[in-house]
């Protein structure tokens, strides 16, 4: 994932900032700190809805939906990594069960 998924024209300087925090987090899914993914995410919501209290009319509403198309492309990309996760530890608990039956 790279930034210019996560910010777009009305994404404040302190967003972008967290966004390029996860960009880097996720760069390399081996080493990412999914705590710190974690912590950064919910970070991310609360500067967002205070973003959202401070502006009015139409920046307001094209903020949130510009944040939304964000969030719908994080939450797919948190539900492949949840996929991905259960698929390899299906497949270490299918080879330990082989192990055993070989044993």
């Amino acid at each position: 994932m790279n930034n210019s998924v996560l910010n777009h024209p009305y994404t404040p300087a302190a967003l972008r900032d967290i966004n390029d925090k996860i960009t880097a987090q996720l760069a390399d899914i081996s080493t990412a700190d999914f705590s710190e993914i974690n912590r950064l995410i919910k970070e991310r919501d609360t500067l967002i809805r205070a973003h959202l209290s401070q502006v009015h009319g139409g920046a307001k509403e094209a903020f949130a939906n510009h944040e939304l198309d964000v969030n719908n492309k994080l939450r797919d990309l948190a539900q492949n990594l949840r996929d991905s996760t259960k698929d390899e530890v299906t497949r270490i608990v299918r080879g330990k069960a082989a192990i055993k039956k070989y044993k």
